[in-house]
């Protein structure tokens, strides 16, 4: 799919604890497989400076910007629209690949980790204050071959970024971001520039995966582990690796480490259990399926998944079903109330669609009610009659 937004959303005010401490695996405990791979240290080509740094034009343009004395709201407007255009639609959202800074300004599009590393790289030259972080959104899986790709979020939070009253004291944090069907003022996990280039690692890892390019995508998977160790995603995409090629021991070990790691852990867990039943351990995989189905009945991003996807299956009745159980256990899920209205109109309920729309302008996420209100009006002018 492709999109051409770029979208602003007043973030939500969060108190963050004191996180505890996340174990990870010492240097030495993981199975490497550098030889059976051909590994060699030039085939990850990119660092982290390589990553964030801005092509040469665009230098130039920001040092004739004179944002020098501009508020932070001012300076994050117009900072915006010296890069994307008046109407923010200068680039393209495209999916499938991730590129460095300088790549993806001289190609005009690129996917949420290329555009954000983009608009952070620009916020640093400026000393702006700004924060990359992951926002968790419901699972969805882009098959591509034989591999299922689990798409995963990130954005950039700017610190009093914006007022929504022009008289108003104090700016508010904002969040830019670049996927309109998943955008909410929810606060997301803040990443380091390491915690990206790992994230960077692990998309290149799995194109190469993709692709059958087995040496590129296990020095990439390594690469994003040894980045960032705490980031799950690595982990189980190179114990799918190791699985293709029938090391099952190592994808295992692997696999467990995933689980230890993810918050969720239902992406690991549907992997460890998959490839146990192959194997014939069948009392060990129901372990894992049980843990599964608890994780989903009081996991709100398992039931928004699964209506979206009833929804594009052209299921409304039973898509309404698994939202309406998101909407009972989740609270500012802008989201929600976005497909729900979809639904309920798609399965001949207009009044109820009218009151997720309310709902959605009572938020503040009036975008939002606006786009669905063209997604339904495309559709059709008249909702079909009740099923």
């Amino acid at each position: 799919m492709l999109k051409r937004a770029l979208w602003m959303v007043t973030a939500a005010v969060a108190l963050v604890g004191c996180a505890a401490p996340i174990e990870t695996p010492r240097a030495g405990a993981l199975p490497w497989l550098d030889d059976a791979f051909e590994a060699q240290p030039n085939l990850v080509t990119v660092g982290k400076d390589e990553l964030f740094r801005l092509a040469p034009d665009l230098q130039a343009r920001l040092k004739d910007a004179n944002v020098d004395g501009m508020s932070n709201p001012r300076k994050l407007k117009h900072i915006l629209t010296l890069i994307f255009g008046p109407d923010l639609r200068g680039f393209n959202y495209a999916a499938g690949h991730s590129t460095i800074a300088s790549e993806t300004w001289q190609r005009k599009r690129g996917d949420c980790l290329s555009l954000t590393v983009l608009t952070y790289s620009v916020a640093r030259a400026l000393r702006m204050n700004a924060q990359m972080q992951e926002v968790r959104v419901p699972v969805l899986f882009d098959r591509r071959g034989q591999v299922d790709v689990v798409n995963q979020h990130v954005n950039v939070l700017f610190r009093g970024g914006a007022r929504q009253w022009p008289d108003e004291a104090e700016a508010h944090d904002t969040v830019i971001d670049f996927e309109p069907e998943f955008s909410s003022g929810k606060p997301g996990h803040p990443l380091t520039e390491e915690a990206i280039l790992a994230r960077y690692y692990n998309n290149l890892g799995a194109e190469h995966l993709v692709a059958g390019r087995r040496s590129l995508a296990y020095a990439h998977f390594k690469a994003a582990i040894q980045a960032d160790a705490a980031y799950a995603a690595s982990y189980g995409n190179l114990a799918v690796l190791y699985r293709e090629t029938g090391r099952l021991r190592e994808a295992e070990q692997l696999l467990v480490w995933a689980v230890k790691l993810s918050d969720p852990p239902d992406v690991p867990l549907h992997t460890l259990h998959e490839m146990l039943v192959a194997q014939g351990r069948t009392a060990e995989a129901e372990r894992y399926a049980v843990a599964m189905r608890a994780a989903r009945d009081r996991d709100p991003y398992y039931w928004v998944a699964r209506g979206i996807d009833l929804l594009n299956q052209g299921d409304a009745r039973r898509a309404i079903a698994a939202l309406e159980h998101a909407r009972e256990m989740s609270n500012g899920f802008d989201e929600v109330h976005r497909y729900l209205a979809l639904a309920y109109w798609r399965a001949g309920e207009p009044l109820k669609a009218r009151q997720e729309l309310d709902v959605l302008v009572a938020s503040g996420d009036d975008v939002g009610a606006s786009k669905v209100r063209r997604k339904i009006k495309a559709r059709t002018v008249e909702p079909p009659p009740p099923s």
